[in-house]
């Protein structure tokens, strides 16, 4: 992002030498070169990788972290190459990084990330990624809580207690997120709008994806406990028996196969949100930086300064 400053102040002394550029003879902004430029952008990055990394997405944030509070650091100490302490020009500096650095470029990428879930309307279930990672969400839980091996000789049950937790989980987030929410109340009535006739049958390919889910699950668990012929040479029965021999229970080297099917089962999904979070974030970057220097800060902040400077002269007077 660009570095917003203001005018040289009086009673000012030379900063570093290595601020000015040697062939121009302009002021150089060590923040704003590679490799340390990059550090702004690793939130970004990680949050358009959240599909494929989850919470390790998280952890992307602590260099932008600290590269916005240096940067807003030596915007309050420095004035370009003048040691001149200003408090005005790193409020803006804070602010002009919340909004571009930070809120608007999430925003971003969110909403090319649920854009492109909708592509999942497109494949035969006829259901938003979103919906199908929830669902396999909910599986991944309900494996990790041990419900395959209690419904083992009921699997009639197993399947419609799973798919009623899948409904009721879902209804839930719905309306918590219509309440609480205004993006992504703003998102379910865009894809309502647009997807129209199959939004309308929802709730039944959401059920009809939840029972295939399952009893995919109930199959690949039975093979794995009684193992045909046939199954013995897939790579699902050998990684199976890879974690017997690390030392892992049945029921645990069970729920890890049936883990790692799930998230196989999301990879493509979870790969087409993350391009249409990179591909949001490259083309509102710019767009992001000009809107909030030049008419966020630029003007209506200006404005807001100005007016209030003359408030208090009328105050004065």
């Amino acid at each position: 992002m660009k570095v917003i400053t203001t005018g040289v102040l009086n009673n000012s002394f030379k900063a570093d030498a290595y601020t000015i550029d040697p062939k121009t003879g302009t002021y150089k902004d060590p923040l704003m070169h590679w490799p340390l430029r990059g550090a702004a952008f690793t939130n970004e990055v990680g949050e358009a990788l959240r599909p494929l990394i989850g919470n390790y997405a998280t952890l992307s944030w602590a260099p932008a972290l600290l590269y916005i509070g240096a940067d807003v650091y030596d915007k309050y100490k420095n004035d370009q190459t003048e040691y001149s302490p200003n408090s005005k020009r790193a409020f803006k500096q804070a602010l002009f990084q919340g909004l571009a650095s930070i809120l608007l470029p999430i925003f971003a990428v969110k909403t090319g990330q649920n854009l492109f879930s909708l592509f999942g309307y497109a494949s035969s279930e006829q259901i938003s990624f979103n919906t199908k990672d929830n669902i396999n969400k909910i599986a991944e839980e309900f494996v990790a809580n041990g419900n395959m091996h209690a419904y083992k000789k009921n699997e009639p049950e197993c399947i419609a207690k799973f798919k009623d937790n899948v409904l009721n989980r879902i209804d839930y987030r719905k309306n918590k997120d219509s309440c609480n929410n205004k993006i992504s109340r703003w998102f379910l009535s865009l894809e309502e709008k647009l997807f129209k006739k199959h939004h309308d049958n929802k709730n039944k390919n959401t059920e009809k994806y939840a029972e295939t889910t399952i009893k995919e699950l109930i199959e690949l668990r039975k093979n794995l406990l009684q193992p045909s012929e046939d199954f013995k040479l897939t790579n699902h029965y050998k990684d199976y028996l890879t974690k017997l021999k690390n030392g892992q229970t049945r029921n645990v080297a069970v729920k890890s196969v049936l883990n790692k099917y799930l998230h196989k089962k999301s990879l493509t999904s979870k790969i087409i949100k993350t391009c249409g979070g990179f591909l949001a974030l490259g083309l509102a970057i710019k767009p992001i930086d000009y809107f909030v220097e030049h008419v966020l800060l630029g003007k209506v902040l200006a404005q807001g300064f100005e007016s209030k400077k003359v408030d208090s002269k009328k105050d004065l007077a």
